[in-house]
């Protein structure tokens, strides 16, 4: 568990934040896609650079449209950039563009492990692309993925407890 204090050190802080990053990916049972980022923050009076991990996830497209604040609205293109939320109008409101949803499977299939010279099975996700059917797919960030034949995006949700352990 992260610890309350003082960074005393560059080292201490990039090994809290490597742990951190262990202890998220352990709690949410799941791979993020971590870029690591240089930010500066205040120590001392004096402003240092430190790294740290930013997940690439869209929390809004997991709400419902009628749970969105207007300022939840606004950044999803639901109401209008410029509209006033002071004036006590009620804004023209637009359909939400939602993200296709691609499709992912767990299968079993052989490779070969050069270390035993024989062929494995191992067990692998299946992802499959709503607008081409291809699984030629590559990943863009957490749970969004995306077709080589065409790069149109889509989002795929793992359920990580219908996984067998």
């Amino acid at each position: 568990m992260t610890k309350i204090g003082k960074i005393l050190s560059t080292e201490e802080a990039q090994a809290q934040t490597l742990a951190d990053h262990k202890e998220i990916e352990e709690l949410s049972g799941s791979v993020h896609n971590f870029q690591f980022e240089k930010m500066m923050v205040e120590k001392d009076g004096q402003l240092i650079e430190i790294e740290v991990p930013i997940d690439d996830i869209d929390l809004l497209e997991d709400f419902d449209d009628e749970d969105l604040t207007e300022e939840g609205e606004r950044s999803l293109g639901i109401i209008d950039g410029d509209f006033d939320s002071t004036s006590g109008n009620t804004p023209e409101r637009k359909v939400r563009q939602r993200m296709a949803q691609g499709t992912v499977e767990i299968v079993t299939r052989s490779v070969y492990n050069n270390a035993s010279q024989q062929l494995e099975d191992i067990q692998d996700y299946l992802i499959t692309c709503p607008y081409t059917g291809s699984t030629d797919v590559y990943k863009v960030s957490s749970n969004i993925f995306a077709s080589y034949e065409t790069d149109q995006h889509f989002k795929v949700d793992f359920d990580v407890s219908d996984e067998e352990d």
